[in-house]
């Protein structure tokens, strides 16, 4: 069974979700990522959904993303929610994924 982080942030500013957005298509997901979201819910606030194919995987993404909060995102981001748990269904292109 996949495993997802789902990830709430609110920036410090809108500019900062742009910025966010641009910075991270340029890193690109975790290597073991199966699906990557990042989805802007208001003005400065956004959320992230990523699937990994196991528990281990989405560990590691945890210590990457922990790493980056601490320099990176620590000047455009004022705080940062993350939640998991395992993908219950998962549908890609109009398909149920088993």
């Amino acid at each position: 069974m996949s495993v997802a982080n789902v990830t709430m942030f609110e920036f410090q500013t809108a500019e900062s979700v742009e910025e966010f957005a641009s910075w991270y298509k340029d890193i690109g997901s975790h290597p073991n990522n199966d699906v990557s979201l990042f989805v802007r819910t208001g003005e400065t606030s956004a959320i992230g959904i990523s699937v990994y194919p196991t528990e281990e995987d989405r560990q590691n993404a945890d210590k990457l993303r922990n790493a980056r909060t601490s320099t990176y995102l620590s000047g455009i981001v004022k705080e940062i929610i993350p939640l998991s748990g395992d993908v219950l269904v998962h549908f890609l292109k109009g398909r149920l994924l088993e």
